[in-house]
């Protein structure tokens, strides 16, 4: 006898199914965060602020993370290696590597540096939900420890005299450079969505007065991915936080071959680069203040709403997704009259906006009549409750903006 098919589930039951996988992921999640802040509480501040000593205040695991991160040997079974021994083969590789490493930091992360070195190394009390720190402590420049009940967080001494050692005029300047670098390429790819490593070094050189070797543009490129919050570094681009499907744009672009890439002054590119940096046009000013009068938003609501239809419409998504998102987050007119204006000025939004799949043009310079829908992420349907919410914090969307309490 033939086994008996079963029975389909329900949307309600698959919603719920997900609902219960969510509650253990963020279970998960949160345990992680409680065992993170455990571990950063592990030790004692150490009397001597040294190298040797931060490390051997790691866990083994921890070193490990350190070989890893700094691309040197491990031994292909960790429960067989004495920690002092991990210890004796990653300190000097990690003095070595700050070296090299240094050349391509930031102005922020510099008088995070230039303080720990007013303060002895020692930077007092941080964000314990940076997560920034955990990177410069994955790569061993940065360690913590308890100090009266509080985290404290320092630079050793060794790294501390690496980093003196350059910290001059001239080191001063490469600083301004990089900086420049990072944001300058986080601008282009504001308006490219993203920009292969090759192309974009092509473009940077563009704007920048000082030579610049191509691994040193790739080293600034990984620092800056692993330090700004509206760049992504891939494994051969450099794209925006808000591209959801960095394939799908490729392809998008590459339909676009016979356009150039948008030429853009050099002020746009740095004003774009800014973390927080919203394209302020008088189609985007005239439908964030619809949100405001309707329903009643503040400044920073409405630019919140508006970034999320402007990241759908990036991404792919046409006039009838974003009327429903903005249903979902009980955006709902009262009136005929009333939504006809929204979708008139969504639409003349959309055609000012730099497309990512035109290389930064808009509809109405190439002139493209908009579809129903475009076609880079979703196909004739609503944004689902498990994809990547539209206003880029990295959630799903049933955990962030759906039903949002603006």
């Amino acid at each position: 006898m033939a086994d008996k098919i079963k029975d389909i589930p329900s949307e309600q039951e698959i919603d719920l199914a997900d609902e219960q996988s969510f509650e253990k992921i963020e279970e998960m999640l949160a345990q992680q965060r409680e065992e993170r802040l455990k571990s950063l509480r592990r030790h004692k501040l150490p009397a001597e602020l040294t190298l040797a000593e931060a490390l051997n205040a790691l866990t083994k695991s921890e070193l490990e993370d350190i070989q890893y991160n700094l691309n040197l040997p491990m031994a292909s079974n960790i429960n067989r290696v004495k920690k002092a021994d991990m210890v004796e083969a990653v300190l000097p590789e990690v003095v070595k590597f700050s070296k090299i490493w240094f050349v391509s930091i930031f102005e922020e992360q510099k008088e995070l540096f230039d303080y720990a070195c007013q303060h002895k190394g020692l930077l007092g009390e941080l964000k314990t939900d940076d997560f920034r720190l955990d990177y410069l402590r994955g790569i061993g420049i940065l360690y913590c420890g308890l100090s009266k009940g509080k985290l404290q967080w320092y630079m050793p001494k060794e790294i501390m005299d690496e980093y003196q050692k350059i910290n001059n005029g001239a080191f001063q300047q490469l600083v301004t450079f990089n900086s420049e670098v990072v944001r300058l390429s986080a601008g282009l790819v504001f308006y490219y969505g993203m920009v292969d490593f090759d192309l974009l070094y092509s473009m940077v050189l563009e704007y920048v007065d000082d030579d610049l070797e191509f691994s040193e543009f790739i080293g600034i490129l990984y620092n800056g991915g692993c330090w700004c919050k509206n760049i992504v570094v891939g494994q051969h681009e450099l794209r925006n936080i808000n591209v959801m499907n960095a394939d799908a744009l490729q392809q998008e672009q590459l339909k676009n071959d016979h356009l150039d890439y948008l030429e853009l002054s050099y002020d746009v590119v740095w004003d774009a680069g800014e973390e927080t940096y919203v394209e302020s046009t008088p189609a985007y000013r005239t439908l964030a203040q619809f949100f405001m009068n309707k329903f009643s938003l503040d400044v920073l609501q409405s630019a919140e709403v508006v970034k999320s239809i402007h990241n759908l419409i990036q991404n792919g998504y046409g006039m009838n997704e974003v009327m429903l998102f903005l249903k979902d987050n009980n955006f709902v007119l009262t009136n005929m009259k009333e939504t006809e204006t929204l979708s008139g000025l969504i639409g003349r939004y959309r055609d000012t906006i730099s497309m990512w799949a035109l290389k930064g043009h808009t509809l109405t310079e190439v002139g493209i009549k908009p579809r129903s829908h475009l076609t880079l992420v979703r196909n004739e349907r609503k944004i689902g409750r498990n994809d990547p919410c539209p206003c880029g914090s990295g959630k799903k969307y049933k955990n962030c903006c759906l039903d949002k309490n603006y």
